[in-house]
């Protein structure tokens, strides 16, 4: 691995956990009051969940944009997958880490009310391999790939957002919301897994990647920990979408029959 350590970006994680801690304890909870008339009805398991998903999105939209940007215009990131200069890549990591450490405390603390064990592990498996992206400069491509796959978070947490709000499960944006979820989901997560591998053996051997080090363990062993998750995930997500889907075909049977 390389020998130059860089924390000027180090920075970047404390203005993320900063700015994140402060929305969820005062700007989500003063604009749900004032936009959701129903968050005040909530209770306190489900209001901290309703914050803590709004949190979600907002990092899950911006870290994807700019994932994107990174993937369209930075032509270095995709030219040296393994030891590109890209400061955009750089504090899109840093951000990231300050946003899954704070959710990892407040997960923590709250845990008996919405504490989930495989989301503690994914952040922890991915704050890892970030802390080296943003302090060595090493990875970029690699790093900016896996975190497209926030592109998927959104919908997921608009699924929740529908149920607390009312919205029964075989009711039209529920479902739709339901299918979107699954194809984005399989696209940027699941889909995206034999290109990623390749890419990792693409560079197997290399001197660039022989510069690793022993990073190249960490970041593999990271990496098979969240395929396994989002395979887990995806799965799940699948049960849950054929059994609205099947009973949504049974009533409309049911509906046509007594018609």
């Amino acid at each position: 691995m390389s020998d130059v350590m860089d924390s000027s970006y180090w920075v970047w994680v404390p203005v993320g956990f900063v700015l994140y801690i402060g929305a969820f304890h005062l700007i989500w909870p003063w604009m749900s009051e004032t936009y959701f008339p129903a968050y005040k009805l909530m209770e306190r398991s489900k209001q901290l969940m309703w914050k803590s998903s709004i949190s979600s999105t907002v990092n899950a939209v911006l870290v994807s944009l700019v994932c994107l940007y990174v993937l369209i215009f930075e032509e270095e990131v995709s030219r040296n997958p393994v030891w590109a200069d890209s400061p955009t890549v750089k504090i899109n990591c840093a951000i990231m880490i300050g946003y899954l450490f704070q959710d990892s405390v407040l997960q923590i603390y709250h845990y008996k009310k919405i504490g989930e064990l495989s989301y503690i592990l994914h952040h922890m498996s991915s704050m890892y391999p970030f802390y080296y992206v943003m302090t060595y400069g090493c990875l970029p491509w690699f790093a900016n790939f896996r975190m497209i796959a926030e592109f998927s978070t959104p919908f997921v947490n608009q699924r929740w957002f529908l149920h607390v709000l009312g919205h029964s499960k075989d009711s039209e944006l529920y479902v739709l919301n339901g299918i979107a979820m699954c194809a984005m989901f399989f696209m940027v997560r699941i889909l995206s897994i034999a290109p990623y591998w390749n890419k990792v053996y693409s560079i197997y051997g290399t001197p660039a990647a022989a510069r690793l080090g022993n990073l190249w363990y960490v970041m593999i062993v990271s990496c098979v920990i969240l395929d396994i998750l989002n395979l887990v995930w995806f799965r799940k997500m699948m049960k849950g979408v054929r059994k609205v889907l099947l009973a949504k075909r049974d009533d409309t049977a049911l509906k046509i029959k007594n018609s």
